[in-house]
């Protein structure tokens, strides 16, 4: 899914921070709470050495210390490598730091300039009341991104499909999202059953041989949501960096990063049987909401049973 705002918009606001500190940067860094990392979300710099989308640790630099500490962080007479600001590729040859968190420990906006004493408190004072503008601009991205969430799984659920498949191949696109594994359990057997396998990149040459094959309870992501009776989001850009397939080892599937396995517990029809429907590509994982899962083991049970 795209942002809702575009990231030009926030980098335009950052290139006002800059204009109005006489900056040689300013930066905009998030903060992740499953990670506990600050993450580059929008700058306007004169130098073309900052990293675009790097992540600083936890306990990493000036920026990790104003975000543990909740307070503004100036730094007259820097007299360090640039790098160690932890966004720049090479020394740019900085003189002056200045970062504030933004309200509600929800990132660290920051200024820096090739001039000494470049910082007064009054600057310190107008770079805190420019956090908040920017803390509400992410709100507002925040928000509407649910909103535009929300409207489209509400388009999906409205529409009338020719087939559970067509369904699924439309939410993967609602997702941004490429492989759909479709699996059924027999409550009491040791494996699943294989329904289908759906939107594959064109580069999978034999999905099909799929279709009907028996996976072991408990291997792979498919096999671990029957085992386990759950759902599971999993992000290797964000809180995952484990190595897992799909289904099983060798399979030609891509995982991830991002991969959504969904359990559908049986229906009254069907007694005894429980689907599992595992996702995998490279979506947005930001513009969903907090009960994801949740939202999609509803929508999906809708699709069961899959024949």
């Amino acid at each position: 899914m795209t942002h809702p705002l575009p990231l030009s918009y926030l980098n335009r606001f950052l290139g006002s921070v800059a204009d109005c500190l006489d900056a040689f940067t300013a930066a905009l860094f998030v903060f992740e709470h499953e990670t506990k990392r600050l993450k580059l979300h929008a700058f306007h710099s004169l130098s073309d050495a900052v990293i675009p989308d790097v992540v600083i640790e936890e306990g990493q630099g000036f920026l990790s210390w104003v975000m543990r500490h909740q307070r503004p962080l100036q730094v007259p007479r820097f007299n360090r490598d640039s790098r160690s600001l932890g966004f720049y590729d090479r020394d740019a040859g900085l003189k002056s730091f200045l970062a504030v968190p933004l309200p509600d420990k929800a990132g660290v906006l920051c200024v820096d300039s090739k001039a000494r004493f470049a910082f007064s408190a009054k600057h310190e004072k107008i770079l805190e009341a420019l956090a908040v503008t920017a803390y509400e601009l992410l709100s507002a991205e925040t928000s509407r991104g649910l909103l535009g969430f929300y409207a489209s799984l509400l388009r999906w659920q409205m529409s009338c499909y020719e087939s559970h498949e067509a369904a699924v191949i439309d939410l993967l696109q609602i997702l941004s999202l490429d492989t759909a594994i479709v699996a059924r359990h027999l409550v009491g057997t040791s494996f699943v059953v294989v329904e289908d396998v759906l939107g594959v990149d064109p580069g999978c040459p034999t999905p099909g041989l799929f279709r009907g094959e028996k996976i072991r309870l408990g291997q792979g992501i498919t096999g671990w949501v029957a085992k386990h009776r759950s759902s599971i989001l999993l992000d290797k850009r964000k809180n995952y960096a484990g190595k897992s397939f799909l289904l099983r080892p060798g399979e030609p599937f891509v995982f991830g990063p991002v991969v959504v396995g969904v359990f559908c517990p049986s229906m009254a029809e069907v007694l005894g049987i429980n689907y599992c429907f595992v996702f995998s590509g490279d979506g947005d994982t930001s513009c969903w909401p907090s009960d994801f899962l949740r939202i999609m083991e509803f929508v999906l049970k809708g699709l069961t049973p899959w024949h």
